[in-house]
């Protein structure tokens, strides 16, 4: 039973006396949880999710139903026709898992909108009904319990002793993991509460969930076992080649007292389902591997018109996923600057081009190039990351940071924020006025520029974070100090506490 359970959870002062120090911290519990996901799948896959590494690229169209308004003024619900990404996978972080193991669910099914001005929304589902946990920290105990579990493990094994207490996730890991005819005759569910907003500003709280056309449709356990282990996949293009895969898009709606807080906790079947369009995939994409590494689908990538209710997973999946695609563009996985890194930061290169100023003037002028180089799968700036990169500005001088986002994959962009480590999955507003750029959500594109004018005041300590969801979490962040001391602005990379 270990084996079996085992797989569900694949889904599933560095300058003196700086008050933010690392050093001897504990990991995050974005990291934590990336770490346990990377250990689950025996190791590092280069190139692949830590999660549903197993996939299959598509893309069509999306068409709002009637009515659909009637909960939500999203773009995509107001145009007759939305462009569609869809991602196809298996649940194990394993790249080539059989189709038809227990390792493989539950499987997902994400979906971007594309939406004018180059914006765009994701669905994220996965095809159990319901999470196995309702928190973060629970899920982070959850995996680690798993891998804490040896088969000579004393019974209650950690693992027992974690389900025991947790109800939710024995049925998790515990429901049959039926083997569907194909992808597109699998339900998958959102289970994560969103609020949707209409046009009249009415709010409702709801869940996602995706469903066949046809309705579902699964073998039976004698054909599961005889099926090849891509067959999921070759079915898939086969299917394509005779018609398109159509698939509903629903709300389900709760009655009071049902919780939006919990995702664990599955909303009885007889709450209203809302029915906001169908999702018509046609084509494969074209290089689909690349297409499908190079993509960041994200829960929290929202538009207007569906809002974050009060469920607590979606910003840290947000930044679990961020550590999932640094870890697949770099040969090794993401992690928190070690202490060594910390201490040999200052060996890193420093251009002197990056910071000009004027002292009679009293301005500054610095360049900031997201994703300069491929350091923490290019979740860096100028080539740094984890704070190990300091701005130092005399306050009161008026400064100029030019943004550049060099990354030629991920969009970015970068706000000046209040100093905590890691930095949260989402933005909030700037710790100075006007210290932000463009899209600070979406992110700008690949060689795209903005700049952030301001003030540098009131004195004290700061960040510089990418704000797009989960980015700045990963390490995308470096330091701004505001100084009631120094005379003339300096770049400095940070120091580990203790050196001089």
């Amino acid at each position: 039973m270990f084996a079996r359970w085992s797989v569900r959870i694949g889904l599933a002062c560095s300058l003196a006396c700086y008050p933010l120090a690392l050093q001897g911290q504990d990991k995050s519990l974005q990291q934590r949880i990336a770490d346990d996901f990377i250990a689950l799948a025996g190791g590092v896959h280069p190139g692949y999710r830590i999660a549903h590494a197993k996939g299959i690229v598509l893309t069509g169209t999306f068409a709002p139903s009637r009515g659909a308004t009637s909960l939500s003024r999203a773009p995509h619900l107001v145009t007759a026709s939305t462009p569609v990404i869809a991602r196809y996978s298996n649940g194990s972080g394993v790249p080539d898992v059989a189709d038809n193991s227990p390792h493989a669910v539950p499987r997902g099914l994400a979906l971007r909108f594309q939406l004018p001005n180059g914006a765009y929304t994701d669905i994220v589902a996965n095809s159990h009904n319901g999470f196995v946990v309702g928190t973060g920290e629970d899920f982070a105990a959850f995996l680690d319990a798993v891998l804490a579990t040896k088969p000579d493990s004393k019974h209650p094994s950690p693992i027992e002793a974690f389900l025991g207490t947790h109800p939710a996730a024995l049925k998790f890991v515990t429901d049959p993991a039926r083997v569907p005819v194909s992808f597109a005759t699998e339900g998958y569910y959102g289970n994560d509460a969103f609020i949707f907003v209409n046009a009249q500003n009415v709010k409702q709280p709801g869940r996602y969930r995706l469903v066949p056309v046809g309705g579902p449709e699964y073998l039976d356990s004698a054909a599961a076992a005889k099926v090849s282990a891509n067959y999921l996949f070759d079915e898939l293009t086969r299917r394509l080649a005779k018609q398109p895969v159509k698939v509903r898009v629903l709300v389900q709606l709760p009655n009071p007292g049902d919780p939006t807080s919990d995702a664990s906790v599955v909303w009885p079947d007889d709450r209203k389902l809302v029915e906001l369009g169908v999702v018509t995939l046609t084509t494969v994409a074209p290089d689909n591997a690349e297409v499908s590494r190079k993509l960041q689908f994200n829960p929290i990538f929202l538009s207007d018109g569906i809002q974050l209710s009060d469920d607590p997973l979606p910003p840290l999946r947000s930044a679990v996923y961020a550590l999932s695609v640094a870890n697949r563009r770099s040969p090794s996985p993401a992690a928190p600057a070690t202490a060594q890194q910390r201490n040999t930061a200052q060996q890193q290169n420093v251009e002197p081009t990056w910071l000009s100023f004027d002292p009679a003037a009293k301005t500054v002028r610095f360049q900031l190039i997201a994703g300069l180089t491929g350091l923490n799968g290019a979740l860096n700036f100028n080539g740094f990351r984890d704070g190990q990169l300091t701005l130092v500005v005399p306050v009161g001088w008026q400064t100029e940071i030019d943004f550049r986002n060099h990354d030629g994959v991920l969009p970015h962009s970068a706000e000046v924020i209040a100093p905590q480590a890691p930095p949260p999955a989402l933005p909030g507003d700037p710790a100075i006025p006007r210290a932000f750029t463009l899209k600070l959500l979406q992110g700008l594109p690949s060689e795209a520029t903005d700049d952030m004018r301001f003030a540098a005041q009131p004195a004290g300590d700061y960040l510089i974070a990418c704000g797009v969801p989960g980015h700045g979490a990963a390490g995308m962040w470096i330091r701004l100090r505001v100084s009631g001391t120094a005379k003339t602005p300096e770049l400095l990379p940070t120091l580990a506490v203790g050196s001089r």
